[in-house]
């Protein structure tokens, strides 16, 4: 019998990572976020797995369909309906104390007869560390106040205990400042000094020769998209004594990762969205969109996606401006005749009639950029739920921007996965999400070494 394996994650956003800890076992039991569309998003997450578990699968897929109402599954399940009212956290740190969310998480804890966390997961809001939200705030946000959310992470960390913590963020965070001091070295001074204590991954002592060391690319792991992710991986120094195996967990991430570029290369845009469904701009549906249409000579990843799915939901293209429109297809046509990709200065050039009106153009030449069919997508960034010109779909015929779905699948988020709310929420969920294939694969190696643990 497999062993149980519990987990939280803060600042959980729509549950990217959790969804990874999930697909192999770790049951996450309380998820922190302030978004109330993100913990819609969980809650129906945690639905899905509900009915997983009871075999009722179908049940969950007339709800995709709108056949069903949420509510009306609950009100025939109070077990259900219990289980995700204690996993799903909805508190805002800072206006919440730190007692007041330990306090849910361990009613949570109770409830669901968990002994102790094993995992601790979770990344602080990422935009201060950002390099683009630096270069427009003329402070570089070194007095931004979100540089110290990390502290809750500490406080929350310290207090549960967990066997292991993962700590993700942008690499902008290596050379982030606040007060003229290097957030990241401080967050790692902070972390070895933790009690119990703990071991960090790499070690501390390799962030001034190798800084590129933490830094984990999830095109390595089978996503088709460019997306450089800072993880930190830490555990109780205690558990050497029974594993010394787990001081390399982080290091047989980036073997796996050489490895499989090695062998099987990089996933791309056509492996992620060739196979859905046309739409012009305008057209779709932000819920269930249709069945899959078929029979397809689908791809490996096209099947994985599709996996316990009625269709296609999130599947609603943005409605553009004529010039809008004109632009998109004069930059997938330099790419159709083979050029490299255009920027606004070849624009400017060959068509300045197109050349939109706004301040800084010479800083983001790349405003417009298709998403070429034989690449990996760009990194998909919370900056989508504003416009969607750096994410140009690459079929001519389409002409348009991606829809939710599609930079979900660039993410990795299987298709039954529905994402609540508007649009523009949507896209800032996936945006600001963790790829869930990359964090299947570190949870694998993390399972595996508390395996040896819990033997």
């Amino acid at each position: 019998m497999n062993k149980r394996y519990f987990a939280i994650d803060l600042f959980a956003g729509c549950g990217g990572l959790s969804e990874g800890f999930k697909q192999v076992g770790f049951d996450s039991i309380a998820q922190v976020e302030m978004d109330h569309w993100a913990c819609d998003t969980l809650a129906t997450r945690h639905l899905y797995y509900e009915l997983k578990k009871r075999r009722k699968l179908s049940l969950y897929d007339k709800y995709i369909k709108g056949e069903v109402t949420y509510d009306s599954i609950l009100a025939s399940s109070s077990n259900i309906r219990e289980s995700i009212q204690h996993r799903v956290i909805n508190a805002t740190l800072g206006k919440l104390t730190i007692e007041n969310i330990l306090e849910k998480i361990e009613d949570s804890r109770i409830f669901h007869g968990a002994p102790g966390f094993h995992v601790f997961l979770g990344g602080p809001p990422c935009q201060p560390y950002s390099l683009a939200g630096r270069s427009r705030d003329p402070d570089r946000m070194d007095k931004d106040k979100r540089h110290y959310l990390y502290r809750y992470y500490l406080d929350i960390l310290q207090a549960l205990k967990p066997d292991i913590f993962v700590y993700e963020n942008v690499p902008g965070l290596f050379s982030a400042r606040a007060g003229g001091k290097r957030i990241f070295h401080k967050l790692l001074e902070d972390f070895s000094s933790l009690t119990p204590a703990y071991d960090v991954m790499p070690p501390l002592e390799d962030v001034v020769e190798n800084p590129s060391g933490y830094i984990l690319n999830s095109a390595d792991f089978g996503v088709p998209q460019s997306r450089k992710r800072l993880i930190v991986i830490g555990y109780k120094k205690s558990l050497k004594r029974k594993n010394p195996d787990i001081k390399n967990i982080f290091a047989s991430l980036k073997s796996f990762c050489e490895s499989r570029r090695k062998k099987h290369g990089f996933l791309t845009t056509d492996d992620a969205i060739g196979d859905l469904p046309q739409l012009k701009h305008g057209e779709g549906s932000d819920r269930f969109y249709s069945v899959y249409d078929g029979p397809f000579d689908l791809k490996e990843y096209q099947i994985k996606m599709r996996k316990d799915s009625p269709g296609i939901i999130n599947h609603s293209a943005r409605k553009h401006m004529d010039s809008d429109l004109e632009r998109y297809r004069f930059f997938i046509e330099h790419h159709k005749n083979g050029n490299k990709a255009a920027t606004l200065e070849d624009l400017k050039m060959q068509r300045p009639d197109l050349v939109p009106n706004h301040n800084h153009l010479d800083k983001f030449l790349d405003r417009f950029k298709v998403q070429w069919w034989t690449r990996p997508s760009s990194t998909i960034m919370a900056h989508i739920s504003k416009d969607g010109h750096y994410y140009i779909h690459p079929d001519i015929h389409q002409c348009r921007s991606f829809t939710v779905r599609e930079a979900a699948r660039c993410q990795s988020f299987p298709d039954n996965f529905l994402f609540a709310g508007p649009r523009t929420s949507q896209f800032m969920q996936v945006g600001n999400a963790v790829p869930p294939i990359m964090a299947k694969v570190i949870a694998k190696y993390i399972r595996k070494e508390l395996n040896k643990i819990y033997a």
